[in-house]
């Protein structure tokens, strides 16, 4: 349990041993008039004059301040955090005291950790959890140099360090499997149904172009009215997450669907297309234009993008897993002039159930659902790790036979657990694990495409 913000001063176990004997030595000593008695009374009261002079002088100038240098992070990646003191403490320079600074930090971030108190004390915290994380309360914890005082000063600043989704670099063979390649999206594009729509109208602003005035929507509405071309279907893509509340979630399950998420978000950006990521009541949880940085140097577009990459990322890092889609849609974010729809989301023996997918892919050719499930069991173990045998000369003959048979039944639970291929509809339907990367898991749908 993590201590309230405020300072508590208090005599430490041997500072109340101290103080109890030196009364009793200092009594009996004047009642039964014996001078060494009065002395190791005297000898005691010393001590705690000793004790409240270190703890006093070491309490000077103890104002720490922590501040994150890393706000966010990928999970799994470490973070830097700067904890100082902002005015010259005196039990950095005088030695009349011994301090520690312990932060009082969440699991998901390693738990309560002490360091050695000192002017500065920068150190790194490793993230494990995709997500928001608040750091908790620290605290300054000082005792003179005799241990007779106890001073706890405990701050809470409120600090929360972001876990968020980790990118991968996807395959140019998983991108062709889900049509995220720019000749996936020009045919696309090209397919029928699935084309331009042409100019549409809109009200005219101060200093459009004279040229791109629409006339005949002027006349018909009686102002003028700007010319804008509707944006080509073949780059426009939805990532469908299901975040559908579940009875017996699982933590590793969402967070690997939220990384892949972002990797084939990072993908469509860098192959030129316009994404939305919505949930699974159709709200939309971030969308990213074309990427300015590419093609060509743009120093500008790059910063740009970068920005709006943070940003997705923010907004992926709070997704939950806990929206009641029972009720449909609610908004409808991803119909339109959709060209490639990916759908991600658990595996509970039957994906996707209770949601209408095709409303969320529009008129998109390119359907792709991809549903993960724990690659550990219950006890902890992983699903691909072959039965434990002990294999050896005890063996004797079967010496030989005995690897064989280890390495056929390795292979037989590679198999079982490899990425599943069906069809869902119009949809692609992969299955696996937390343990497949998301290019197995896509290659394994452009296999199916093949067959």
């Amino acid at each position: 349990m993590s201590p309230r913000p405020g300072t508590i001063l208090r005599p430490t176990g041997r500072g109340i041993v101290v103080l109890v004997g030196t009364v009793v030595l200092w009594v009996l000593g004047d009642l039964a008039r014996v001078t060494p008695l009065r002395q190791a009374a005297a000898a005691g009261l010393l001590m705690l004059v000793i004790g409240a002079i270190g703890i006093a002088v070491s309490s000077v100038g103890l104002r720490p301040q922590r501040r994150l240098v890393d706000d966010a992070v990928p999970v799994g990646s470490v973070a830097r955090v700067m904890l100082e003191l902002t005015t010259a403490a005196w039990i950095t320079h005088v030695p009349l005291g011994r301090g520690i600074a312990r932060e009082h930090l969440p699991e998901e971030l390693g738990g309560q950790g002490d360091l050695p108190l000192d002017q500065r004390m920068p150190h790194v915290l490793r993230v494990s959890r995709r997500g928001p994380h608040a750091l908790g309360p620290y605290s300054l914890i000082v005792r003179d140099v005799l241990g007779m005082f106890h001073l706890r000063r405990t701050v809470d600043d409120g600090l929360v360090l972001r876990g968020l989704p980790v990118i991968s670099e996807m395959a140019p063979a998983a991108e062709r499997a889900t049509g995220i390649t720019r000749e996936g999206a020009i045919s696309a594009a090209a397919a029928p149904g699935v084309g331009e729509i042409g100019p549409i109208a809109r009200p005219y602003a101060t200093g459009d172009d004279i040229r791109r005035i629409h006339w005949r929507a002027s006349a018909r509405t009686g102002q003028l009215m700007t010319r804008e071309d509707e944006p080509a279907a073949g780059h426009s893509a939805v990532i469908m997450l299901d975040t559908s509340r579940r009875e017996n979630p699982s933590g590793q399950v969402e967070d690997a669907l939220v990384s892949h998420a972002a990797t084939v978000l990072n993908a469509l950006g860098l192959n030129g297309w316009e994404v939305r990521i919505v949930d699974a009541s159709g709200d939309e949880i971030t969308r990213t234009g074309r990427r300015r940085g590419i093609p060509g140097p743009s120093p500008l577009g790059s910063e740009a993008d970068a920005v709006e990459q943070r940003a997705s990322l923010l907004a992926l890092a709070e997704v939950d897993f806990d929206d009641d889609a029972s009720g449909g849609i609610g908004q409808d974010h991803a119909a339109g002039h959709t060209a490639l729809a990916i759908a991600l989301g658990p595996d509970d023996g039957e994906p996707f159930s209770g949601l209408d997918l095709d409303r969320f892919a529009g008129r998109s050719t390119h359907r792709t659902a991809v549903a993960l499930r724990p690659a550990l069991d219950e006890d902890g173990e992983s699903g691909r790790r072959p039965p434990a045998r002990r294999i050896g000369p005890a063996d004797g003959e079967d010496f030989g036979h005995a690897h064989e048979q280890h390495a056929r039944e390795l292979q037989r639970i590679r198999e079982s657990h490899a990425p599943t291929r069906s069809r869902l509809g119009a949809w692609t339907l992969v299955r696996g694990t937390t343990a497949d990367s998301l290019d197995d898991l896509l290659t394994a749908a452009e296999a199916e495409e093949r067959a």
